[in-house]
């Protein structure tokens, strides 16, 4: 029987990106060995992480700063013993760290992707130096969506167009169409009455996702629509200012924070619209999953918030609270039609453009021309 090559996939730690990281991975299997190098923490999901083997550095955030020479060390080790033909480095700190252990292990040829997942990672005058005088001769870069593309161009590493691929995300449909609960359970889980009309919102409650504008949206729709509700489902460090404004606002019937919840993308049948009201966007998978449970959405035109749902969409302005609440409304006080019509239309297009199998095909067709082999298909 013969070896596979192996592809080494380099991550900080198990954490909200554990979907997209695996989708990178699984794309190489099983025409390669697939090995998964967490750096920081011995996580209890390693079974629902792809790969043929998950292994865990166990560093600690110190171990990341400085000359990290500890983590240089181990990493070395690891890819010594694999001896990969790529590796694919998730978040800023990876691709040096990665670029440092192949050297370390004499295997200088050997070509790393540099995975970026959000605008404006590459700003900083140290970051475009190691860009430039380190990365920029051993790496090429995928960006999740065009505008995050543009962002790596124009980071000052003196990168060229070809070496840098925008690569959106993905979605398995089948999968996670069988994943959703069905519209009444879901309400029952979120607390909602099975009649009222709702707007739903998943995400970090962080300023990038800009929840205050889609909370204040909300107010004036209330005026209009008073029977209406919204959830946020997720957590972050802006939680008790947004639970204040809701309070200040006089919505706290109408608006329930469900806290951060596992699979949260189960939920989203319980909502009659979804809602992303960001300022800045790489790539929002969970967009992706809401085309998937065929909702109407209304978003801002933010970062890749566009190319997810077509240059024929009509989008909001970011922070513009009364265009937001304008557009929700339309949706809500239409007929059930409509918002059928509305959803099946999102749909068909994150199945024509954002299937597991055309990710697929753009990532290896990436990996060949940068040049790793391709192996025959195989089963093995």
């Amino acid at each position: 029987m013969s070896v596979r090559p192996t592809v080494l996939q380099l991550r900080y730690r198990d954490d909200r990106m554990r979907i997209t990281c695996n989708q990178y991975i699984e794309a190489f299997t099983p025409r390669f060995r697939t090995v998964v190098v967490f750096l920081t923490g011995q996580e209890n999901a390693a079974g629902e992480v792809s790969g043929d083997e998950v292994r865990f550095l166990d560093l600690e955030s110190g171990d990341l700063k400085g000359l990290r020479l500890k983590a240089r060390r181990l990493l070395a080790e690891v890819v010594a013993e694999e001896k990969p033909v790529l590796v694919l480095a998730h978040r800023w700190k990876s691709a040096p760290l990665a670029v440092s252990a192949l050297n370390r292990a004499g295997l200088e040829t050997v070509p790393v992707f540099a995975v970026v997942h959000a605008l404006g990672q590459m700003r900083s005058f140290s970051r475009a130096l190691v860009g430039r005088f380190v990365l920029k001769k051993r790496c090429r870069f995928i960006g999740v969506s065009e505008a995050v593309k543009n962002d790596i161009l124009d980071s000052g590493f003196g990168l060229l167009p070809e070496e840098v691929l925008a690569l959106p995300n993905a979605i398995d449909i089948e999968a996670t169409t069988a994943a959703f609960l069905p519209r009444r359970q879901a309400r029952e889980e979120l607390g909602l009455p099975p009649e009222v009309p709702v707007a739903g919102h998943i995400g970090r409650l962080v300023s990038a996702k800009d929840q205050a504008a889609l909370i204040a949206s909300f107010a004036r729709l209330r005026e209009r629509v008073p029977q209406a509700r919204l959830v946020l489902i997720g957590a972050g460090r802006l939680e008790e200012k947004l639970r204040c404004q809701v309070e200040d606002l006089g919505l706290d019937r109408a608006v329930i924070f469900s806290g951060a919840v596992d699979r949260a993308f189960r939920l989203l049948k319980a909502f009659d619209l979804f809602a992303l009201t960001s300022v800045t966007e790489g790539f929002p998978r969970v967009l992706l999953e809401a085309m998937v449970a065929r909702l109407p959405i209304v978003a801002t035109d933010a970062g890749g918030i566009r190319e997810a749902l077509g240059g024929d969409f009509e989008l909001c302005r970011p922070g513009d609270v009364e265009g937001i609440a304008t557009a929700i409304e339309k949706i809500l006080v239409a007929d059930d039609a409509c918002r059928r019509e509305l959803g099946e239309k999102n749909f068909q297009r994150v199945r024509e453009h954002f299937s597991s199998t055309i990710f697929r095909e753009r990532l290896l067709g990436f990996a060949a021309r940068a040049g790793v082999a391709m192996p025959e298909e195989s089963g093995e």
